[in-house]
């Protein structure tokens, strides 16, 4: 029973507040998406074949091999998205790309030239909303959750259940039989949950080509990543007298750098074809980032009232993100048309996840570990995602151009992926602020472009839709199906409801983009 639909201003939904395998594939995978110059965009970023155009650096290094002169560019835009409930639109204004491109003649009759480059770029917008509402968890409950995952022995904790565990949320007793139980359980009617997010990872690619007699391009770029991050979450409980049990808000921060490496080739192997291919290796971007999260819990009026103190969890952590490996075909047809084919294998089941090294006053280090327990989870749950790319331009004249681009990015998640990371002997969890998860499926983008050259200046204008589906869950259920004290009562009752979950909120993150490009060859 899947009742609302969230809506997005873009994508890159971060959904859950704890640093996993989940936020860490969304905040560090860019290849579900095209950003970049108009031109690039306007072919649905297939050029690892084509190149020529600047952001093909990050694609394919080898592009910027066919540069015959220096290039300048600036790529400015608009992103929106339409809410399928109140029918409104927000927009927000983009800076995507900036870079220049040198051509350095060498007199060599092999390799007549080397151009050296260098392009800012963004790789994933993080700008987000969306509002969901469950109208029916089956009286489960988020503090069920925590709860039934709590250290009640570990004393304070810099997470959720700590919080909650400190303020009375759970409570100790015995029962009238003389029977010890360690919680009040909550029975909810219904919940809310609202996210914001805003912010970029950015890409500084530095590179150096050249060309090999006019049948070879060879390409290397070092790219330097800039992650800023910042997400507001907020959570609201009903009883069943349909009365706020407590408010959950979260001010999540991540940030941080990354560094990877690209080598590309681009080979024509005839000799009068304008046919050519292109194979490319992308390396791990290894990322030193740090997540801050400030963090609160107000009680409804009819559970006392009053907020508590925010609380801050602090974590430094390390992720490698996974090996990626491209090809490419593409050619033109005289002056009149040109056509491209890239695939993308990303494997993201071998992305990793640690810890770098702590020293302290007392001279003890902790640190410069792998987290075992979530890299397991992450290979247990997530799989290599394939991008296909498909690009045409047609000249209409000499001076004007149409272009036209598909993308199809599969899900870098398992069809039966599991939920239940709160229970992990990771240390990521002592900070869990949160319960949310989100799943997100394929993504379609469909891309078409324009653009006008003169002898030097030119001007690109693109308009993309990206399309994508996601499941949306509050809290994870499955710990109901094999622990009795945390199952309700009225599921108990009812034998046929034993394996009570509650269902996904259909999440529809389609949203709209418009890019244009002022650039300057000389």
């Amino acid at each position: 029973m899947k009742r609302y639909i969230l809506l997005p201003l873009l994508a890159a939904a971060i959904a859950v507040q704890a640093q996993d395998t989940y936020m860490n594939e969304r905040l560090t995978n860019g290849s579900d998406d095209v950003i970049g110059t108009a031109r690039y965009v306007g072919m649905g970023g297939a050029l690892g074949a084509l190149g020529a155009d600047m952001s093909v650096i990050s694609w394919n290094p080898a592009g910027i091999g066919l540069y015959r002169k220096n290039d300048v560019a600036l790529t400015m835009g608009g992103i929106w998205g339409k809410s399928s409930i109140s029918e409104e639109n927000r927009g927000k204004f983009t800076f995507d790309q900036a870079g220049f491109v040198f051509n350095m003649k060498t007199g060599g009759p092999t390799c007549p030239y080397i151009n050296f480059a260098f392009n800012f770029q963004k790789k994933k917008n993080f700008n987000f909303n969306f509002y969901a509402d469950d109208p029916n968890p089956y009286e489960l409950s988020q503090m069920d959750q925590v709860a039934e995952l709590t250290d009640w022995d570990e004393g304070w904790q810099n997470n959720l259940a700590g919080m909650a565990l400190e303020n009375g949320y759970f409570m100790t007793g015995t029962t009238a039989g003389g029977d010890e139980y360690r919680y009040n359980k909550y029975s909810a009617l219904h919940n809310e949950y609202t996210h914001h997010s805003e912010g970029s990872l950015q890409s500084f690619d530095f590179n150096v080509s050249t060309n090999i007699n006019d049948r070879a391009f060879l390409g290397l770029t070092i790219g330097v990543d800039n992650m800023r991050y910042r997400g507001w979450t907020y959570y609201r409980e009903y009883d069943l007298d349909d009365k706020a049990k407590y408010d959950l808000n979260n001010d999540i921060r991540v940030s941080g750098t990354g560094v990877n490496v690209k080598l590309g080739t681009i080979i024509r192997p005839i000799e009068n074809s304008p046919f050519r291919f292109g194979f490319v290796v992308e390396t791990p971007t290894w990322y030193r980032l740090k997540n801050s999260t400030l963090f609160d819990l107000a009680r409804g009026a009819s559970y006392g009232g009053g907020r508590i103190d925010p609380w801050e969890s602090y974590l430094k952590f390390n992720v490698r993100s996974p090996w990626k490996v491209r090809t490419s075909i593409g050619s033109t047809v005289g002056t009149t048309f040109a056509w491209d084919v890239d695939y993308e294998y990303a494997a993201f089941a071998g992305t990793s996840m640690g810890y770098p090294r702590e020293e302290y006053a007392d001279g003890s280090t902790s640190g410069n570990v792998k987290d075992a327990a979530m890299n397991q989870f992450t290979r247990d749950n997530m799989r290599g995602t394939h991008t296909l790319r498909l690009g045409v331009e047609a000249n209409a004249t000499k001076n004007l151009a149409f272009r036209l681009g598909y993308n199809l990015s599969t899900s870098p998640y398992k069809k039966n992926i599991g939920f239940d990371q709160y229970s992990l002997n990771s240390s990521a969890m002592d900070y869990a602020t949160s319960t949310s998860y989100m799943r997100l499926g394929n993504t379609n983008i469909l891309t078409l472009g324009m653009g006008y050259h003169s002898k030097s200046f030119y001007v690109d204008l693109a308009y993309k839709v990206r399309n994508q589906k996601a499941d949306f869950y509050a809290f994870d259920t499955n710990f109901t199906n094999t622990n009795q004290e945390f199952i309700p009562q009225f599921v108990i009752d009812n034998p046929l409801l034993a394996d009570v979950t509650i269902d996904p909120v259909d999440v529809n993150l389609t949203r709209h983009t418009i890019t244009c490009t002022l650039g300057f060859k000389f």
